[in-house]
């Protein structure tokens, strides 16, 4: 889909592109011959206008490698399906009680808690079936990436991450803890899908690692911005510690780190400019 080389010019026109296909990927596999309210829920929590930053990743790693785009692209779309299921299971009353998600009411406050809870429960096992289901892809390597996103969910994941975050409302956590918080809840599923997009590509262990590092510090970049952003939340955030400009520097650094991890690569512009395409508005006055 992309050539070797992006010029900055179009590394918007990619990121559009892109997201618009993942969101009509979306429709398709949350389309349902039969009405029910879980699917109405569904479809509500995921189609929601987003930024799509964990597929876009998926698909950028795979174009990276040369991967097909039909392959990296069910898989991309599995990994939305469980961000999706983690945000309106996050934004429950018994969480972190939030209203609002991506400018409109929370599922929840539109549906109702008990549908919210089975539309999240839905959206987890719906990810790991159209992954099971997807024919284009070897068995082995479906059973790889089931395994994967299991793993990113489950009691070492996700879950791990929000039971950090909800102890964490009680009083001030160590900075070890925010930081095993922040991992889990947000960096692990980044890796998760640049991991996947390994996967799908066939990558060899250099380049795994290569991607694997830049996600990394991708991910560093992404949380300390978020903070940036709610610096006044609670104890949990980092930014209330270190202060702004501190943490303005921080996110320079992990997207530099980001860069050099790939640079002098093979078609390194795509994973560069997708990068420098989320964190445009971060660095303007840093």
């Amino acid at each position: 889909m992309l050539a070797n080389d992006l010029p900055v010019s179009a590394e918007q026109d990619w990121v559009a592109e892109s997201r618009s296909l993942v969101n009509s990927r979306l429709d398709e596999l949350l389309a349902s011959t039969h009405s029910s309210p879980v699917n109405a829920a569904m479809r509500y929590s995921v189609l929601a206008p987003g930024k799509r930053i964990r597929p876009l990743l998926t698909l950028a790693v795979a174009d990276y490698l040369g991967g097909a785009h039909e392959d990296a692209m069910q898989v991309a779309c599995s990994i939305e399906m469980i961000h999706c299921a983690s945000l309106i299971l996050d934004d429950l009353p018994c969480m972190d009680d939030d209203r609002e998600r991506r400018s409109r009411l929370c599922t929840h406050v539109e549906y109702g808690e008990s549908l919210t809870i089975l539309a999240a429960v839905s959206l987890l096992t719906q990810s790991q079936c159209i992954i099971a289901s997807h024919e284009k892809l070897a068995g082995d390597l479906r059973l790889q990436l089931i395994q994967l996103l299991c793993a990113t969910v489950g009691p070492n994941g996700l879950s791990l991450g929000q039971y950090i975050d909800l102890k964490a409302k009680g009083g001030i956590p160590s900075p070890a803890a925010v930081a095993d918080m922040h991992q889990l809840k947000t960096g692990i599923l980044f890796q998760a899908a640049a991991k996947a997009g390994c996967l799908v590509s066939h990558a060899t262990p250099e380049q795994e690692e290569k991607v694997m590092r830049f996600t990394t510090n991708l991910g560093l970049a992404f949380q300390m911005f978020d903070d940036i952003k709610d610096v006044d939340d609670d104890g949990t955030n980092i930014v209330a510690r270190i202060g702004v400009r501190s943490a303005q520097r921080k996110v320079q650094d992990y997207l530099q780190a980001a860069h050099a991890a790939i640079e002098g690569t093979h078609s390194a512009a795509v994973l560069r400019n997708l990068a420098d395409t989320f964190f445009r508005g971060a660095a303007v006055g840093f």
